[in-house]
């Protein structure tokens, strides 16, 4: 039997809510996503699909196979050596290429490390085809890092701006020509084409395919070309406090009249567009009908007012908070080797998932990671949930504890938290964010679970009923497995060797220094390592 193609479709902290197929019975103006709604329509929407809820470690746990309590926590930056995935773990495309004869791509944001050429998309095994950025955001038209720890060594008229250097990355290098041939092109026309390109010429080889098209969209700042958001300057009931973090929408629109939702709206519509194009591509090369295709955010959209316009309604909270607005997912599977159409799954799956059934769809035998191991850190977490996807089975990981973070675990329907301050914690309309928005922000909303909240997100997913006066058996024993599971969480502690360790002075920022020095304007690696 041939072996599936994976097109694993990973977006950048899109709302619930920001989607058709989540936000049913949305009023008009509330959700453009006609391409993505009809494919999960075409397919198996998971109503509980789990990520951690911001996107390093959501995207560190994708990779890695491990939950981020068992690779990483904290959303560091890229030039921080101990960002991301540790160095000696092994990551899924990693495996492929070592054990099937699947070719492997990465296209767009990575923000899973680069400190040697290891961590970057070309060393964890993505060698065929990558095309990537490592920051948390970067300027959709400069293509420059927006969030680094660079505030001294970028020689420029503005030599405090961290923001001057690139971050656009192929292969094994700065994307030079890239750069040079695309210049002040929206970075997501980039990714798309590249993706296009790719899935173009694996049409014409017989082996099977893994790509990742990870999109900048939704993540701020908020900028779409301008031909993009004109349909949507008509919206109204809308707020501009989301242009704190977004300096410009577009270099002919300064934003000095924002819209925050009507921006937002077009880039997810930007998004539909491209996802759009390379469900066409699948389908013209031959190639949908043995494809399985992934779809999810990597967290829940972002509420804060100042930052962003997601909305994930009908959930409480967003993006920073273990509520479910958070962590619950907009996700599907489709694509012509599913076999199944118009139906959902509430089993609960969780981001990390997709090592183990990735791996066995592409039948590895054995998933151990050995490089891992020998250094002693923690072994895969991993759950193959083809019983879930392809039989309508039952999740991985019923009547086991997940911990989804530090501080909140799930088993089964139930939810426990443990936290002196969950934020956001407010909940959503419909439309959201509006004009109103201010007055009652989700943001502004803080919940006390120091002596911990219990919630049944199966009964009630928009978690307005504590519970753990009335189930105090259920609250103890999820409790005893938090603090019992606690003792083997880990935080990613590489020592590595820095390549100007001792030559450029105190206090300067090694990543910082050969991003001017060596890669000639670009975040690249900057540690010793393979």
């Amino acid at each position: 039997m041939k072996l599936p193609n994976i097109l694993f479709i990973l977006i950048d902290d899109l709302g619930f809510g920001d989607v058709g197929f989540t936000n049913k019975g949305s009023p008009p103006g509330a959700t453009f996503t006609p391409n993505i709604d009809q494919l999960a329509a075409d397919g198996l929407i998971l109503d509980r699909h789990l990520a951690y809820k911001t996107c390093t470690p959501s995207r560190s746990s994708l990779q890695s196979g491990r939950l981020p309590v068992h690779v990483t926590e904290t959303l560091k930056v890229p030039d921080d050596p101990t960002a991301a995935i540790p160095y000696n773990m092994t990551t899924i495309s990693e495996l492929l290429s070592a054990e099937t004869e699947y070719t492997s791509h990465f296209v767009g944001k990575w923000d899973a490390g680069m400190a040697t050429t290891r961590h970057t998309p070309y060393g964890r095994g993505f060698s065929d085809k990558s095309l990537t950025y490592f920051s948390h955001k970067n300027d959709f038209f400069t293509h420059n890092t927006l969030q680094s720890g660079c505030k001294t060594t970028c020689e420029t008229e503005n030599p405090g701006n961290h923001s001057c250097i690139k971050d656009l990355w192929e292969g094994a290098g700065p994307a030079v020509e890239v750069e040079e041939s695309r210049a002040g092109d929206f970075v997501e026309d980039i990714f798309l084409d590249r993706a296009l390109e790719i899935l173009q010429n694996e049409s014409e080889t017989s082996s099977p395919f893994l790509m990742f098209y990870s999109s900048h969209i939704a993540h701020c700042p908020l900028q779409v070309p301008q031909e993009n958001l004109e349909p949507f300057l008509t919206l109204k009931d809308d707020e501009s406090l989301c242009s704190a973090q977004t300096p410009y929408i577009n270099p002919v629109n300064d934003g000095s009249s924002f819209q925050c939702r009507a921006t937002y709206s077009s880039m997810v519509n930007t998004l539909d567009t491209n996802v759009g194009k390379l469900i066409e591509q699948l389908k013209s090369a031959g190639e949908y009908d043995n494809t399985l295709i992934v779809f999810t955010s990597d967290n829940g959209g972002c509420v804060k007012l100042e930052e962003s316009g997601g909305n994930n309604y009908p959930l409480r909270g967003g993006k920073y908070s273990d509520l479910e607005g958070g962590i619950r997912t907009a996700a599907f599977v489709s694509g012509g080797y599913l076999g199944r159409k118009g139906e959902r799954t509430n089993e609960i799956i969780h981001i990390a998932d997709w090592y183990a059934t990735i791996a066995n769809l592409a039948g590895v035998k054995d998933l151990k990671d050995y490089r891992a191991e020998i250094v002693g850190l923690p072994a895969l977490d991993s759950r193959d949930q083809g019983q879930v996807i392809f039989e309508g089975g039952e999740s991985a990981w019923k009547d086991e504890p997940l911990f989804l973070s530090s501080e909140a675990v799930v088993e089964n329907e139930w939810k426990l938290i443990v936290s002196g301050k969950v934020n956001p914690a407010g909940f959503p309309g419909q439309v959201y964010p509006n004009s109103t928005s201010y007055l009652n922000a989700v943001d502004d909303v803080v919940m006390d679970c120091s002596e911990g909240c219990l919630f049944n997100v199966v009964e009630d997913r928009t978690e307005h009923h504590d519970m753990r006066e009335k189930e105090p058996d259920i609250f103890n024993k999820l409790k005893g497995m938090l603090e019992e599971g606690s003792k083997g969480f880990y935080e990613n502690d590489d020592v590595l060797q820095l390549e100007c360790e001792g030559g450029v002075g105190d206090g300067v920022n090694c990543a910082c220094y050969l991003a001017v020095e060596r890669w000639g304007g670009y975040f690249g690696p900057y540690a010793k390592g393979e």
